[in-house]
């Protein structure tokens, strides 16, 4: 995995004037880096559950008044009259009353909010000509009637309204505009602003080539407005692709005041669809859940439900850790052994039944020619121990700062020792990887290079045996044959794609055989790159090892780069470390069951329990 920073061990083997030389700073900087993750489940978390399910709905909107009383409105799907507000009460939050068609115009309304202040009901709705209107009504007579404002804005989707503490009216509409409102919310009193992080974010220009976290926006529809404490919390909601699947998310941002300067926007809700803002009767800042039916991976869809939203140290709001906002096992999924931090882990079995763990990690000690090794009998108890390896060994001088990545331990049968793939990464220059051998055959080593130098440009290399020889893959999907010496290739690599002419993730690849059936596991971002995406295992199957494998497909959400194996019961594993800020946890070791079937099929094992 390409990072830099505290989880590796980096050294600088080049002048004195060139030791002085930080690590890029565009490795400080990079998303990844993130040490909070938007949810971090506990043992007993619950999937989030519906409040409303008495009719499919979307851009659903809750609202709750200062006596109790709870009222929602949105959009119906399919059968059944959608002229109107379609509104529904409640007294507990959970038992809803159909009130029908409030302001009843005859007119079809598109995405109505309904907002509460004092005794006073809002609703919000683009009309059928696409004007933003708002309906001013009363608590106590919800059914109406209702004043309606004239056009206050054209062609604005999603409009919303906030009314502040001094009584001062706001609309926001579309993705994230907003204009104050005269006194008597009829008509705009201002210009309309976009709403976006604090021009701060802007002094620095995007490094090229890199999709940098979003500066522009906090959403692309349904912004929404509520007030915390001193704090104003804006939401907006996204089509990501992550998890490669159309997931749409509540993203939000906070700030002094209506217009701002807004934080950065962050990942609030996973899998939220439009949300909507509301206090229950503690204060609690709720956030709606109404997915919608395309995203495979919520807990449901076209129904609502409520997640509370904690604010966690760095200042980001979040679903506290008893609500899980995802369906499915990989949402569940706890560190093997938290104490352990780790990125790229790799998991090989021995001979005699242990277990080897190594990975990039901070515990590394490069330049000493040591790196960190765990050992476990049983998969869910590890000693850490160390491996040394012959660092003089590497034949190769560097100029510049290098760190050491995701190194690979194995052991190979038809050579009776332990084999330790490690690549180097030297900055302004690309990767290496070499190939070492354990001199004594035991993991812990010593090792030592089984050629004069590196053995091939790029990184990320895994070692393969298969029944004619053993294999080395590597840099996305490079493959070649090693030699009888192992020290070079029968013939050149060739670079493994699925039957659309893609490679099968861009790093962390490995392989694993069942009966005639060949595997290959990558590591690829699905939606936007190391931000806000999700960092999954991609996998394709082919008769031959040579391929072409079938068109990739996602295997497990989260698990990115790792190595698949099996253990002395049978069961499949797949490590994984958590890289993205929707994984279950973030870089610690984790192992996940997986399933994979002899028609090609690889996915997470939901009735296996992960370790």
């Amino acid at each position: 995995m390409k990072l830099l920073g505290s989880i590796v061990s980096v050294f600088i083997a080049a002048p004195l004037s060139a030791q002085q030389r930080p690590v890029d700073d565009i490795f400080l900087d990079h998303p990844s880096m993130d040490r909070n993750s938007t949810v971090q489940p506990s043992k007993s978390a619950e999937a989030v559950a519906p409040v409303f399910r008495e009719r499919a709905i979307l851009d659903a909107s809750i609202a709750r008044s200062d006596n109790g009383v709870w009222f929602l409105t949105g959009v119906p799907q399919r059968d059944g009259p959608k002229d109107g507000v379609r509104m529904w009460t409640s007294s507990d939050g959970k038992t809803w009353s159909a009130l029908g068609a409030v302001h009843a115009t005859g007119r079809r309304l598109g995405a109505p909010e309904v907002r509460v202040r004092g005794q006073s009901l809002y609703l919000s709705f683009q009309d059928q000509d696409g004007c933003a209107r708002i309906a001013i009504g009363s608590v106590a007579a919800p059914r109406g009637p209702y004043r309606e404002s004239p056009c206050l804005v054209e062609n604005a989707e999603h409009p919303s309204i906030f009314i502040d503490d001094d009584g001062a009216g706001y609309l926001l509409w579309a993705g994230g505009s907003i204009a104050r409102l005269k006194g008597n919310l009829d008509a705009l009193a201002e210009q309309p602003r976009f709403l976006k992080p604090d021009a701060s974010f802007f002094r620095s220009p995007i490094p090229e080539g890199q999709d940098w976290p979003v500066r522009t926006r906090i959403g692309e529809k349904g912004a929404t407005m509520i007030k915390r404490g001193d704090r104003y919390v804006v939401a907006a909601s996204e089509i990501t692709g992550r998890m490669r699947s159309p997931t749409e998310d509540a993203f939000m941002a906070t700030g002094p005041t209506p217009y701002g300067p807004f934080t950065r926007r962050f990942l609030a809700v996973p899998h939220a669809g439009r949300t909507s803002l509301l206090k229950d009767a503690g204060g609690a800042l709720l956030a709606t859940y109404n997915p919608q039916c395309a995203d495979r991976f919520a807990v449901f869809c076209e129904q609502v439900g409520l997640v509370r939203l904690e604010r966690f140290a760095d200042g980001r709001l979040r679903p506290d850790n008893s609500t899980l906002t995802a369906r499915g096992a990989a949402a569940r999924l706890q560190p093997v052994q938290p104490a352990i931090t780790i990125r790229d882990p790799s998991v090989a079995p021995g001979p005699d039944g242990t277990y080897y763990l190594v990975g990039t990690t901070g515990k590394n000690r490069e330049e000493a020619g040591e790196l960190a090794l765990w050992t476990s009998g049983n998969l869910r108890d590890w000693r850490e121990t160390r491996l040394t390896f012959d660092r003089a060994g590497l034949g190769h001088t560097f100029g510049n700062t290098v760190a050491l990545w995701a190194p690979e331990i194995q052991w190979v049968a038809k050579d009776k020792t332990f084999y330790l793939v490690l690549s180097m990464m030297e900055r302004d220059v690309g990767g290496k990887t070499w190939l070492y051998r354990s001199v004594s055959g035991k993991a812990a080593g010593p090792y030592r290079n089984v050629a004069s130098t590196y053995l091939v440009q790029g990184i990320d290399g895994f070692l393969f045996e298969d029944g004619d020889g053993l294999y080395l893959l590597w840099g996305g999907g490079n493959l070649a044959k090693l030699n009888a010496r192992r020290d070079g290739f029968e013939r050149p690599p060739i670079k493994l794609v699925d039957t659309d002419g893609e490679a099968i993730g861009y790093e962390g690849n490995a392989l694993v055989r069942i009966n005639d059936r060949y595997f290959i596991t990558g590591a690829e971002w699905n939606g936007p790159l190391r931000t806000h995406g999700t960092y999954d295992m991609m996998f394709g199957s082919a008769r031959s090892i040579w391929g072409p494998y079938s068109k990739r497909q996602l295997g497990v959400p989260h698990a990115g780069h790792g190595t698949i194996f099996k253990d002395g019961a049978g069961q499949w594993w797949t490590t994984m470390f958590g890289n993205d800020v929707t994984a279950p946890f973030r870089k610690q070791f984790g192992l996940a069951p997986v399933r994979i079937d002899l028609d090609g099929g690889l996915t997470l094992d939901d009735r296996q329990p992960a370790r």
